[in-house]
């Protein structure tokens, strides 16, 4: 029996405690950072402290679309953004990519798990 422990942040641990296990989001966004296509060109450090802003806000906007709080998330970013970490322009996507993961708009991007005989 599948119990969604694969995502940190999936729909099971969304609708469970509400929130998100930040250790399992930055492995599990450590692991796929190279597969995105943001990614190109920079490392996982980079983008780091988006990803933590994604997960770290996402449960304080229930039912909400990333487009809809953007400016808030952004707002985080940059407050706590560390003086090596790159513009918002740049990392949005990434911010967005945590949003749509943890909304289950989207499942991982790592074709190699084998999630497809289950369907």
């Amino acid at each position: 029996m599948e119990t969604g422990s694969e995502t940190a942040g999936g729909k099971s641990n969304q609708r469970g405690s509400g929130r998100v296990d930040p250790e399992k989001e930055a492995a599990y966004w450590r692991e796929q950072h190279a597969k995105q296509p943001y990614a190109k060109n920079y490392s996982y450090e980079e983008f780091e402290h988006a990803y933590r802003t994604g997960y770290d806000t996402f449960f304080r906007y229930p039912g909400r679309a990333f487009d809809e709080v953007e400016e808030s998330v952004a707002a985080d970013y940059e407050q706590g953004k560390p003086t090596s970490a790159l513009p918002w322009d740049t990392v949005r996507p990434a911010a967005s990519a945590v949003f749509d993961r943890l909304g289950g708009v989207i499942g991982p991007r790592d074709s190699d798990r084998g999630i497809r005989g289950s369907i």
